[in-house]
């Protein structure tokens, strides 16, 4: 298998050093990439960047906000993820992935993927490469006391930008990264797969969701067309008028990632809360 081979792979191979910012913190409720910073190495040294805004086709989080300093108007006339997504995936193409907290980054890409149409042959995660994550190498095999990014870096003597925005993180995780694979090769860590092992335990995009949805549903996401649905919840119930755009899970739940025309924004419904569904005469666009 295609991951099985970059495991093999010794230190030396082509990496990718990445780091998402987003509308908030959990892709399964329908956050989202705003801004994606990528930087491809091959024998150690910088040959390729990728950095940019992107739309979301949502509002930010008014505390995601707070924390990297992106605003709605910000990002207003930006492409999306997947007007990026080709260029993204020639980036990666053939190298291991290093993030700080990873599995955040992983999760966020591997389902940008999905929600832009892309799906593997064998029904996987794109992108299936390896994810090494610095922020496991610090608890496992390092003592920086506080294992944030910009408090390692300070201790490493690693020259700081401006925090929470992507390609900023980027180099400064690509400096904690070489200096922790020449500290580890002591320890005789020097392929892929040993990092993977000395982290934890392998790190890949998760695969793609899979359930049996609603014919109506099914056919609105396919054809672009829009819904009207009842949703219930413990204390409400409403009318909505939507245009389904994806699906996540978790844990026990499926959740409905759709354009709603009545609150004007995108909005998350949970599956099993949608107790009506019908399908609307006339397509209403949807923003995003």
């Amino acid at each position: 298998m295609y991951e099985d081979l970059l495991e093999k792979r010794p230190l030396s191979a082509p990496f990718v050093v990445l780091d998402t910012e987003t509308t908030g913190l959990h892709p399964h409720t329908g956050h989202r990439v705003v801004e994606i910073g990528a930087v491809r190495y091959e024998n150690g040294e910088k040959v390729a960047e990728l950095d940019q805004l992107l739309q979301p086709g949502r509002l930010m989080d008014p505390g995601a906000s707070r924390v990297n300093g992106i605003d709605d108007i910000e990002l207003l006339g930006k492409p999306t993820f997947a007007d990026i997504a080709p260029d993204l995936l020639a980036l990666l193409d053939g190298a291991f992935l290093v993030a700080h907290n990873a599995d955040f980054d992983a999760r966020f890409v591997g389902m940008e993927f999905f929600a832009s149409g892309y799906t593997s042959e064998n029904g996987e995660g794109i992108p299936g490469n390896p994810w090494i994550c610095t922020l496991l190498l610090a608890r496992h095999h390092f003592y920086f006391g506080r294992n944030n990014l910009s408090n390692i870096a300070r201790q490493l003597n690693i020259r700081m930008g401006r925090a929470h925005r992507a390609l900023n993180d980027v180099y400064m995780t690509a400096e904690i990264f070489k200096r922790m694979v020449q500290k580890l090769a002591d320890q005789k860590i020097v392929t892929v797969g040993d990092l993977l092992h000395a982290q934890g335990g392998a790190i890949y995009a998760p695969n793609p969701p899979q359930t049996n949805l609603p014919p109506l549903i099914a056919d609105a996401m396919e054809n672009g067309r829009s819904l009207q649905i009842r949703y219930t919840t413990p204390t409400n119930e409403s009318q909505r008028i939507i245009s389904p755009k994806y699906i996540t899970q978790s844990k026990d739940h499926t959740y409905l990632i759709a354009y709603c025309h009545t609150r004007d924004d995108q909005r998350t419904f949970r599956l099993d809360r949608i107790q009506g569904i019908e399908a609307l005469k006339l397509r209403v666009k949807a923003k995003g």
